[in-house]
């Protein structure tokens, strides 16, 4: 396992967080919830952005290298509400493809002692 993907108890408590506000934030989209609800979440992502640039970076390569949503692309594509139901579901499913990664992300084991053919022989989601 790439030592990037091994995260601290820190980063793993900023990671859910960031999971928690990107589903938060997709559910008041499909609900057409409360405005106030959905501004909280937007805040609650920049601040970690702002507080947590190194980790979402060193994230973003990771997500990139796989083929996976880029969590600093949505977090900066949110800023923009979305006009139609298009854009609407199109939003919703990037922050569920990004709360997906971030799931993998903490389901990682917290060392990075795992042998190298158990990482292989592992064909699970997780």
């Amino acid at each position: 396992m790439p030592l990037r993907m091994v995260f601290t108890a820190r980063e793993r408590e900023r990671l859910a967080v960031v999971v928690n506000n990107l589903c938060f934030y997709a559910s008041q989209i499909i609900l057409q919830g409360s405005p106030g609800l959905s501004q909280r979440a937007l805040s609650n992502l920049a601040k970690t952005k702002n507080e947590e640039e190194a980790l979402l970076k060193r994230l973003d390569e990771v997500a990139r290298e796989q083929g996976d949503e880029s969590l600093l692309r949505v977090i900066e594509d949110l800023a923009r509400l979305p006009t139609d139901v298009s854009q609407m579901m199109t939003l919703v499913r990037r922050c569920l493809l990004a709360a997906a990664f971030l799931g993998h992300c903490l389901a990682q084991p917290t060392h990075s002692s795992v042998p190298a053919e158990t990482q292989r022989s592992e064909k699970r989601l997780h």
